[in-house]
């Protein structure tokens, strides 16, 4: 079963990872956060938003937000939105967490965003993982210079340590099949989960 997004996000704030503001809307006025913002389907039905159209980003108005609302409950009848504060972008990295039957919990990092499937550049460990082996999978990374300044690109490694780990432990706690945080952006002294997914 896919989990809706805004749930999702729910169950990682209690894990205290840092996720961008957001609510669940039916218009406007409702939302007290800052513009620019995206507007999502909340959906249990939809695993890839981006591709069924689900998705609207760059909102800079109340009224457009109405307008996209009134847009999206038409091509989406029934479902729930949610609109999130729209981070400026940094680097981005994938994170995952697959339960095998064969190879138990197991967790991968690779370059994320848009490209991250055209890439392909991603390592992987069985959970749970220690400090050592977060090093590891951020060094075996082909595009893993990124991390270290490459071209001026501001990006604080020890930041996506921490944040491997945590995630290391919340897989432990929970129960799952997948659960896929693509793209989170990376910064100079902080990170943001963008996109998250999980099937249980």
């Amino acid at each position: 079963m896919i989990l809706p997004e805004f749930e999702v996000k729910n169950i990682l704030r209690r894990y205290k990872l840092s996720l961008p503001y957001g609510k669940v809307i039916k218009s406007a006025k409702e939302y007290d956060g800052n513009y620019p913002v995206v507007l999502k389907v909340n959906s249990k039905k939809i695993l890839h938003k981006t591709e069924a159209g689900a998705v609207v980003l760059d909102i800079k108005t109340p009224e457009e937000l109405d307008r996209k609302i009134q847009d999206l409950s038409q091509k989406f009848p029934g479902e729930e939105l949610y609109v999130e504060e729209m981070e400026p972008r940094g680097i981005e990295v994938i994170v995952g967490l697959v339960n095998d039957l064969s190879t138990g919990k197991v967790m991968m990092l690779g370059i994320g965003g848009f490209y991250a499937e055209l890439i392909k550049d991603v390592t992987f460990k069985k959970l749970p993982i220690d400090k050592y082996d977060a090093e590891d999978m951020i060094d075996e990374l082909k595009y893993g210079s990124i991390f270290n300044g490459y071209r001026n690109l501001k990006c604080n490694k020890d930041i996506l340590k921490e944040l491997l780990l945590k995630i290391s432990n919340m897989g432990m706690e929970m129960d799952f099949q997948q659960i896929d945080f693509n793209p989170i952006f990376l910064y100079e002294d902080r990170y943001v989960i963008i996109d998250s997914k999980m099937v249980i």
